[in-house]
């Protein structure tokens, strides 16, 4: 194609994962080029359609569920769109969330460029027995409404030709608000109007200055009494918020669309028990006692007596069915001593940790069924009140509940939060909530010292866990100041959770547990056992209070007097579980020489009930992982990643101190 000839510019506008990708594929497959937009790290994809009656380039617009300047992507779709002259926006809707996604639509609708709305995944709508009024809904936006199915190549060739043959037709206002904002725009539009400002008519542009949007009211370039007859002209209140009075109204509408356009196939009685259920679950009085009865029974069946058992088979086959017959092999073959210790105290060190595997496992699965069963949107509509009053929406509580299985994910889905400061504070928050690394950790501990009270004691441990997070985030709110965190969201019904999506969900916990388990608890166990197996002069000892491990510990341990924990061997491997805190239990094994069925006794003998409830406490607020402090300094930068760190380091020593002077004071 000679790129001088004149060509249609397209944008491709849509929610993120709602196929957008996906159908850009399909326009342009081999024509497309990648790279980023000027200036930021979001990736910018351009394409040229060459089977199209007219010369088609395509680009593919960040994922953004509002136009408003929340986030890199949302600033680089807005900018592209309101100054590259785009011909024609063809705006993906998930026709599975219709609802949810015409937000979006509602906002494209007010830039006066001419648009067609493409409703994707419609086949996966009808297999769920609903089914979308093309005509209404075209009627209800004012804009030619085209079904798809990008995955499966259908109804692509009609866009294309939709788009060859385009001619732009003056739209009507589909859209209006209530009188007091109509008139406002209008007053604006006038003032515009004499300073010829060419976007005089554009009600994007004029919403926006109502909302008093700093980026377009800079981009206009307007004179000082320009801008005071628009401060005039929206009242003397300047904390007035029309961006949240604008937006209700949109959604209000959008909700009306869709119970105007979609309907059932057949009448289906779930959306009828759902509200009869969330009358209940989502009561006022009722809606907080269930959800910790919901959590303590999920606590219960993974370390009550089905998790304790699925523990006790998996130790049964580690280590009588491997270690053991390894340990066996070696003395036959009369291995060197040294070549025997280091074998051993790797398979202890690693059997320890896996032995765990089927509670955690059992743990993260009971939580991936909560949420394919559609109660953790309702947990988070449930804890919208006490999130607000913390700083942050019911939203961040998804990130939060993720921090209970690893704080890596949980911190990188705080890109759904619409601000900065909103996000900033909720990684703050998460290392709060126990990782499932530090089940291991707590197990050993509980079972020698709490044996028969392990599933309330763990219980109890993950409600303190959050109760130092609700103390951080009343600290922290006075200084990160998020803006306003309102939660606007969408109740699913109730389903009986996919038996496939359970599947993935722990297939791919289990491979980041290996993958964790065998890069850095096995090479954290070689260190450890070098360590502890040589002294200073690199001579081979037996004594582990002289080897090097012991000085490191030796020189460390001062510093946990007061915690009631200066032992070295505690010292060391709470340092190994900066690392993973699957490693401290790992370094335990090899350090205190205790194999599977000892360690227990061992770390009751070493430790008195007041230190063990003081170690619980550290492990529990101490700095997260290596590979959690690197994801902090990649999302906020390298200040609040060592700001993290020490904050969460020192807040364990002190608090760990406390209840070691506490306790043993009071049981002397």
């Amino acid at each position: 194609m000679n790129l001088k000839k004149k060509y249609v510019r397209v944008s491709l506008l849509g929610n993120p994962n709602v196929g957008k990708t996906t159908l850009f594929n399909r326009l342009t497959g081999n024509t497309q080029y990648v790279g980023n937009w000027p200036g930021v790290t979001v990736e910018k994809k351009e394409g040229y359609i060459r089977n199209a009656r007219t010369p088609i380039k395509v680009t593919d617009l960040p994922g953004v569920y509002s136009l408003s300047p929340f986030s890199p992507e949302e600033i680089v779709t807005r900018n592209y769109i309101l100054g590259e002259n785009v011909d024609i926006l063809v705006n993906i809707v998930d026709a599975t969330n219709l609802e949810r996604n015409l937000y979006l639509t509602t906002q494209a609708l007010e830039l006066g460029i001419p648009m067609v709305v493409v409703l994707n995944m419609c086949d996966i709508l009808k297999r769920k027995g609903k089914v979308v009024d093309f005509c209404s809904l075209e009627s209800s936006l004012g804009v030619r409404v085209l079904p798809i199915s990008a995955a499966k190549n259908r109804g692509i060739e009609d866009l294309v030709n939709f788009i060859s043959d385009f001619r732009p037709q003056n739209r009507k206002i589909v859209f209006k608000y209530m009188s007091d904002i109509e008139s406002k725009l209008s007053q604006i539009s006038e003032v515009l109007k004499s300073e010829n400002v060419k976007q005089y008519n554009n009600r994007f542009v004029l919403i926006k200055i109502l909302e008093y949007d700093s980026l377009i009211i800079s981009s206009l370039k307007l004179n000082l009494k320009a801008i005071q007859k628009i401060d005039e002209i929206r009242g003397p209140q300047k904390d007035i918020r029309y961006e949240e009075f604008i937006a209700s109204q949109r959604y209000s509408k959008s909700s009306l669309i869709c119970k105007n356009v979609v309907s059932e196939l057949s009448k289906v009685r779930h959306s009828r028990i759902s509200r009869e259920i969330d009358k209940i679950v989502t009561s006022r009085i009722l809606s907080f006692p269930i959800f910790l009865l919901i959590l303590f029974t999920i606590f219960f069946i993974s370390f009550g007596p089905i998790g304790t058992s699925l523990q006790d088979f998996a130790r049964l086959i580690i280590f009588k069915g491997i270690a053991h017959p390894i340990d066996v092999l070696l003395g036959q073959f009369n291995a060197n001593s040294i070549v025997q210790g280091f074998i051993s105290s790797i398979v202890g060190g690693l059997g320890e940790v896996l032995s765990f595997l089927p509670q955690i496992l059992l743990l993260l699965g009971l939580l991936s069924v909560l949420e394919d069963s559609g109660y953790m949107a309702r947990a988070a509509f449930i804890m919208d009140r006490l999130m607000v009053k913390l700083g942050v929406s019911g939203k961040a509580f998804v990130p939060l509940l993720m921090g209970f299985g690893c704080s890596v994910p949980a911190i990188l889905s705080t890109r759904i939060l619409k601000s900065r400061e909103e996000k900033k504070l909720s990684i703050f928050l998460i290392p709060f909530m126990s990782c499932s690394a530090k089940i291991p950790v707590y197990l050993v501990f509980l079972s020698a010292f709490f044996p028969n009270n392990k599933t309330l004691m763990i219980f109890l441990i993950y409600i303190l866990g959050v109760i130092f997070s609700i103390m951080t985030a009343l600290i922290f709110k006075r200084f990160i100041k998020p803006k306003d965190n309102s939660l606007i969201m969408e109740l699913p019904d109730y389903k009986i959770p996919s038996v496939r999506n359970l599947y993935l969900h722990l297939k791919d916990q289990l491979k980041d547990f290996l993958e964790n388990v065998g890069v850095i608890i096995l090479s954290s166990s070689v260190i450890v056992w070098f360590l502890q197996s040589f002294d200073r002069s690199l001579h081979f000892t037996d004594e582990n209070s002289k080897s090097i491990l012991a000085d490191l510990g030796n020189f460390i341990s001062p510093i946990f007097r007061f915690a009631g924990f200066d032992n070295w061997k505690a010292s060391v491997s709470l340092i190994s579980g900066l690392f993973s805190k699957e490693a401290i239990i790992s370094t335990m094994s090899i350090v205190f020489d205790a194999d599977e069925s000892s360690l227990s006794e061992t770390l009751h003998s070493t430790f008195s009930f007041a230190s063990s409830v003081s170690i619980i406490v550290f492990i529990l607020l101490y700095s997260p992982c290596i590979a959690a402090i690197a994801t902090i300094r990649k999302e906020l930068g390298t200040k609040s990643a060592i700001f993290s760190f020490i904050y969460q380091t020192s807040l364990a020593l002190v608090f760990s101190s406390i209840t070691y002077q506490i306790l043993s004071a009071f049981l002397k």
